[in-house]
């Protein structure tokens, strides 16, 4: 919405209150304003208008004048985004009218009639088309009305409509408010019910929305081979190329001026291709093809195509399937898709018909399983009978979920690439001085009487000295290098600009699933209940699991499907549903429009038994007994079993219920079973409290922390009146409600190969790791100890939310849990009696204050028995919201993760747990925890960020502003990723690298095809390789711009200057051939190194070099001008004409010069730690020894047609030639001393990193991390909330599993309170006491002392 800011409704905000807010101008056209504008831009022969090109917004105030925005023609929009950058944007207002309307319905029906020409197969189709519906269209242009939605499905109808497209999205202007609000689809506040209660458009009112709504396409700005030829010339940097070769033209300086042509022209032919090609790959990844059925307001249906389509339609989904081209709610029927796109995991999801309610408002994310989003693609769509499949319409074109996906592709948030920005301002600084010494040339040649257009010439020509054309070019040879070295390694980058900003990368972000670990799951075992309510042993062979509950539970609970004659489903459906060895029916003879209408539409087969005899490993197989098999043994039962199912009902499963269940029927069985799976978390509140196990929390967390995805299952019988109809009629509530527990599933999700290695490298180069994953919190901690995000001495903190009951207002109050790294023996643990036991109490979420008097953990020790901390119930409206984010307390992890060795025994001392828990830790926290944080405790968010290791169940926007959260606190991010879901976190990251050729690689400038996270140090070694040899080139460029300015206006002022062959040899021979072989040498093959390359031009290091530098060359060449006037033989010069410009004075400023600008590129091509030594670069060196020789052989005895050539006047006193040799042995000598000792060895290793500590430096990170260091009552945490169920007491004895059958070759984590102990060991499993007993002992022994 716009609202309006002044009292002259000039100006206002559109999108108020959102993340997008902007301000809105309104202006109309001042004809004064123009004439003068113009004839200002014909004074200036076209350069203001050039100027305002680059500022389109100053033409806009040039030319036009404020005006309420009710009458603007057009208005200028301000996106201020962080307060750092702003973002002009100049639309036109248009009208639209039934006029127009007709306009459009007559270009329609011309396009429907080419393509039916064109197509004679399109002709004998019975539906009917759309032409044939716009034959019948009549419109009243006096009665018209447009279709205007902005919210709560009421349209409103205007006769006019004014609007403006920006960023891709429509506003039109409402006169109710007074503003311009978005055109939104069908999806806010609007019931439930409304969207079965409609019926199909009318053409008519179709082609009324399409013309507010626009059509159906996701619009890409799209340019013309020749547009971005003319875009592109006009750039500035091609704009100053053009000027400098007119000048040289001009000044008959032919030779280099072709030169630079040709960089300028083969420059903008390499970016014109680049841009055309990215264009055309985003365009074709959302094109829009196909056709669509549509039901008119009679209920008739009609093809048209896609792009037709409209909000309110309601279209028919083909049986066959098809790629989704808008968003749409499913109100009948039943669809299977594909939303990779959207999510990233290549996993079918099923989608039911939105229930009816009336007091249900719709809301996108929680009703997501009922919608179908624009470029999923529909696998298979499920009726009864001749029922046809429908769905509505709600979003269409730019506003549709891929629309949205898009756009953030299109307008990414600014990033700032400091050595760019750098580079701009250092270049202004030369423009400054290039600016002085054209006005001192001016003026000197002026008195000095110079003919006017020697004049100008030689000006202008300081200019294309001090602000060398060729420096863009020189400055790109880097980036094209390290783009082609990446691309050996399978690594591709569509924006070179990127390499350079990879150098400075000081936290990396990593996705988790199919990043860091294997894309699939494995089946790593089970462990069932058993009828005395305790845990079986877990059994890893899945094949001998008992005919029973826990087993049809695995074999009917999923949504696998048979497609093309293959089982298609989730992963994690599929590998458990395989290592059951049980078969689905294939129903390939049965019509799809019956299936959906059978009792049982899917039939689940037990394996045959001369199949389940031998495993695939081939040994033979026994089963565990089942009751029936029992009653058969003692005669009670006679026959086989038939343990055949059917599956009646399926409810699917969606992230935010965290289960799935299914209505199921034994096929020669009388009654219905429910049988649901789901997170551990939700099902415990779903279960009877008296079918859980006493020790499930402490299983379920054991389970957790190593990794393991826990999977937990459910049961109940319906009751035996319960009919197929009723059962069709269930609530899903109803079903999935006092079940019983059956046991845990088990499934381990492995770290791809070099995972560990890769993150270790980082670690140790001191470069950030961080999880963000969609994943549970529990299975991301462990993952992240597993790959080292996390490390064994670092103590994980999860930040959880609860809510207070407030009348006044929602409020909220954090509490934090915590686990420790750590050990797998505390039996060799000691504790001092100086050591500090640390308590955990419950506090209130508070600011961060730090002081002077810091004060540890305080407070009164209490028992920490690993069963004391269970997972929060359902009566509590805190543990609803905390549940993914709860992190048990488990003894086994320890309280002190640093440790010391004394007489061979691991010692934790007062300073050691200090260490450890006061400043070695990490934060994790879930996306839900994220939102509220961000909106209601702004300051820790600083906090969390700044400490914050595991990010889990984030959502893509949840990625996305986590990627600006860190960047905010001047972090240099990468994010590397794998899905389409990672899309804006890619794109907003400073450096993204997608590991999967989809709609990410669209977003990402890197794409690795080696989908392992190998690839990352690979582009940061490429980028520092990258930004050294820009950051050397840069510094090069200028200081041989400087180095020419110093000997061009020394020979000004005696009316001499360089000759034509003297530049071309230096701007070609030396400065073009260094420039282009400077970047050839490669990265460092070595471990990453501890410091990141400086990327800032603008700070005391680099700046002091250049500087120290010039006042070398200044040295040597003011040194060699005194010294040559002293020679006896000197004869001082005489101008006579452009064409005789040698002497004495241009052989010295020549031979100095040229000894410069080798010894300056040898100086500032360095190697180690980010590059290879310089002699690895092998043309580089060769081009060095040539052009020394060279300039050696012109110094010293050049022959006479050489000497010709360059127009050198040779001094026959061959001692002064001599002295060109020395200057140029001093030269390097020197410059290497500047260099190496005074600007590598004082400024940056002594004096810039004292300033950057902690205390002193910018760096917003670095001051939070000091701070957090030192606040050490801060976070206190809670070890238990009163969500909690009781502690148990230390004596009591839990046992982990109970033994119904010889089991072999298991693998089950260890635990101190295990039953099996007791078959180890005599009497150990009295013996070994939990550290909580080694805690309370300690505290009694204390108290027992006097």
């Amino acid at each position: 919405m716009c609202y309006i800011l002044d009292t002259k409704e000039c100006a206002g905000l559109i999108n108020s209150n959102e993340a997008d807010e902007m301000l809105i101008t309104g202006y109309k056209r001042s004809y004064l304003r123009t004439l003068l504008c113009w004839w200002l831009i014909c004074v200036s022969g076209g350069l203001l208008r050039l100027i305002m090109h680059w500022w389109q917004h100053w033409y806009l105030i040039a030319t036009h004048v404020q005006c309420p925005l009710e009458s603007a023609e057009k208005v200028l929009i301000q996106e201020a985004y962080q307060g750092k950058h702003t973002t002009y944007y100049v639309k036109t207002v248009q009208e639209l009218n039934a006029s127009q309307l007709k306009e459009t319905i007559a270009e329609e029906s011309r396009l429907r009639s080419s393509l039916q020409a064109g197509d004679d197969s399109s002709s004998c189709t019975d539906t009917p088309t759309l032409q044939t519906h716009h034959k019948r269209i009549k419109i009243d242009e006096t009665n018209f009305q447009l279709s205007l939605h902005f919210s709560s499905a009421q349209f409103k109808r205007k006769q006019i409509v004014r609007i403006f497209k920006c960023k891709q999205l429509r506003y039109a202007w409402d006169n109710q408010t007074k503003s311009f609000i978005k055109i939104r689809g069908l999806d806010v506040n609007v019931s439930s019910a409304y969207f079965h209660q409609q019926k199909g458009l009318s053409t008519l009112e179709r082609s009324s929305r399409r013309l507010t709504y626009g059509p159906n396409e996701i619009t890409i700005p799209y340019k013309k081979l020749r547009t971005l030829l003319v875009l592109e010339m006009l750039n500035p940097f091609y704009v100053f190329q053009i000027f400098s070769v007119i000048l040289w033209f001009t000044y008959d300086y032919y030779y280099y001026a072709c030169v630079i042509l040709l960089m300028s022209v083969f420059g903008i032919a390499m970016s014109i291709i680049q841009t055309k090609q990215n264009q055309d790959a985003l365009r074709e990844t959302v094109s829009n093809v196909g056709n669509s059925l549509v039901l008119t307001e009679t209920g008739d249906a009609y093809e048209i195509a896609s792009s037709y389509i409209v909000p309110g339609d309601i279209i028919e989904i083909p049986t066959n399937g098809c790629m989704m081209q808008c968003d749409a709610v499913l109100l009948s029927g039943n669809c299977i898709l594909d939303e990779s796109m959207l999510t990233g995991e290549c996993v079918p999801v099923t989608k039911t018909p939105l229930p009816m309610k009336r007091d249900i408002i719709f809301d996108k994310q929680e009703h997501a399983r009922h919608i179908l989003f624009c470029g999923t693609q529909i696998i298979q769509t499920r009726y009864i009978d001749s029922e046809k499949v429908l769905a509505l319409v709600i979003n269409t074109g730019n506003i549709t979920a891929k629309g949205g996906l898009v756009r953030s592709i299109l307008y990414p948030p600014p990033v700032d690439y400091k050595f760019e920005q750098d580079s701009l301002k250092f270049i202004e600084c030369l423009g400054v001085i290039a600016l002085i010494g054209f006005i001192y040339t001016l003026a000197t040649k002026i008195l000095r009487g110079i003919e006017p257009v020697k004049i100008a010439v030689e000006s202008l020509d300081l200019i294309t000295i001090v602000v060398p054309p060729a420096l863009p070019a020189a400055m790109a040879v880097g980036r094209v290098y390290a783009q082609k070295r990446l691309k050996k390694k399978s690594i591709y980058c569509v924006s070179p600009r990127s390499i350079n900003v990879a150098g400075g990368i000081d936290c990396c972000c990593f996705d988790k699933t199919g990043t860091l670990t294997e894309e699939g799951l494995d089946m790593w075992g089970v462990v069932p209940k058993t009828v005395t309510n305790e845990f079986q042993m877990p059994i890893k062979e899945i094949e001998r699991l008992p005919f029973d509950n826990f087993l049809f539970g695995m074999v009917t609970c999923h949504s696998i499907t048979f497609m093309n004659g293959k089982l298609v489903g989730d992963p994690l459906d599929l590998k458990m549903f395989e290592s059951t060895g049980w078969n689905i029916e294939d129903q390939m003879n049965i019509p799809d429009n019956q299936k959906y209408g059978l009792i049982h539409p899917t039939i689940i087969r037990q394996p045959r038994k001369d199949i389940e005899k031998t495993s695939s490993g081939g040994k033979r197989v026994q089963r565990h007994s089942s009751i029936d098999d029992l009653l058969a043994d003692i005669g009670l039962f006679h026959g086989e079993a038939n343990n055949d199912h059917g599956i009646v009902r399926e409810f699917p499963f969606t992230s935010n219920l965290q289960r799935m269940s299914v209505i199921t029927r034994r096929l020669n069985g009388s009654n219905f079973n429910v049988y649901c799976k789901g997170s551990p978390e939700m099902l415990q509140q779903l279960c009877v409290p008296a079918s859980l196990p006493e020790n499930y929390s402490q299983q379920l967390a054991m389970f957790a922390k190593r990794g393991y995805r826990v999977i937990s299952m459910a049961y109940k019988p319906l009751s035996r009146k319960m009919s197929y109809i009723k059962a069709h009629r269930l609530a899903r509530e109803t079903v999935e409600s006092n079940l019983e527990f059956l046991g845990f599933v088990v499934m381990e999700n492995r770290l791809k190969l070099d995972t560990t290695e890769v993150i270790q490298s980082l670690n140790s180069a001191n470069i950030r790791t961080v999880m963000v994953t969609g994943d549970n919190i529990l299975t991301a901690i462990s993952v992240a100890r597993d790959c080292g995000i996390v490390s064994p001495e670092q103590a994980v903190i999860t930040v959880n939310v609860r809510q207070l009951a407030e009348k006044a207002q929602l409020a909220y109050e954090l509490y934090y849990t915590l686990e420790l790294g750590g050990y797998d023996d505390f039996s060799k643990i000691t504790l001092n009696n100086d050591a500090d036991i640390i308590s955990l109490e419950s506090s209130f979420a508070c600011s961060f204050e730090g002081g002077e008097n810091y004060q540890i953990f305080n407070g009164d020790v209490i028992s920490m028995n690993s069963s004391s901390g269970t997972l929060p119930n359902s009566n509590s409206l805190a543990s609803v919201k905390t549940c993914e984010t709860w992190t048990h307390q488990d003894a086994e992890l320890g309280l002190y993760s640093l440790k010391k060795e004394i007489n061979g025994q691991k010692q934790l001392t007062k300073n050691d747990s200090k260490t450890s828990l006061l400043r070695n830790y990490r934060f994790a926290m879930s996306g839900r925890t994220w939102e509220i944080v961000r909106d209601h405790f702004p300051n820790e968010l600083k906090n969390f960020v700044t400490r914050g290791a595991i990010f889990a169940r984030m959502s893509p926007e949840h990625k996305q502003a986590l990627i600006i959260e860190l960047q905010q606190l001047d972090y240099c991010v990468a994010m590397c990723g794998d899905g389409a879901n990672d899309c804006g976190a890619l794109k907003v990251a400073h450096t993204g690298i997608s590991l999967s050729e989809s709609e990410s690689a669209i977003a990402s400038p890197f794409t690795s095809r080696n989908p392992t996270i190998a690839c990352v140090p690979l582009v940061i070694k490429e980028g520092r390789a990258a930004l050294v040899t820009s950051f050397g080139i840069f510094k090069y460029m200028a200081a041989y711009s400087m180095v020419q300015f110093i000997s061009v206006m020394i020979l000004y002022s005696i009316d001499s200057n360089l000759t034509d062959k003297q530049y071309l040899y230096i701007d070609l021979g030396l400065i073009s051939i260094f420039a282009f072989f400077f970047g050839k040498t490669e990265a460092y093959v070595g471990a990453l190194n501890k410091q990141v390359p400086q990327s800032s031009l603008i700070s005391l290091a680099p700046l002091a070099s250049i500087v120290l530098h010039l006042i070398v060359v200044v040295g040597f060449q003011t040194a060699g001008w005194f010294q040559l006037h002293q020679q006896e033989w000197f004869i001082p010069f005489t101008p006579k004409d452009d064409d005789h410009l040698g002497c004495y004075e241009n052989y010295t400023m020549f031979a100095i010069s040229s000894f410069q600008y080798i010894v300056l590129a040898l100086i500032f091509s360095k190697g180690a730690p980010y590059r290879k030594p310089i002699w690895s670069n092998i043309p580089f060196c060769f081009a060095l020894i040539i052009n020394l020789m060279l300039v050696c052989y012109l110094v010293l005895f050049p022959t006479k047609w050489i000497a010709d050539f360059f127009q050198l006047i040779v001094p026959e006193d061959f001692g002064f030639r001599c002295w060109m040799l020395f200057y140029g042995a001093a030269n390097f000598l020197l410059h290497a001393f500047v260099e190496n000792f005074v600007v590598e060895y004082i400024l940056l290793k002594k004096v810039q990193a004292h300033r950057e500590n902690m205390l002193k430096t910018k760096k917003k990170y670095m001051r939070l991390e000091y701070d957090l260091q030192n606040c050490r009552n801060w976070p206190k945490i809670t070890q238990s909330c009163d969500a909690f169920s009781s502690p148990v007491t230390q004596n009591e004895s839990q046992q982990t599993y109970v033994e119904i059958s010889a089991e072999q070759n298991f693998d089950t984590p260890s635990s101190q309170n295990n039953a099996l102990n007791s078959f180890f060991g005599g009497e150990s499993s009295s013996i070994v006491k939990t550290l909580p007993t080694v805690i309370e002992d300690h505290i009694l022994n204390n108290e027992q002392q006097p």
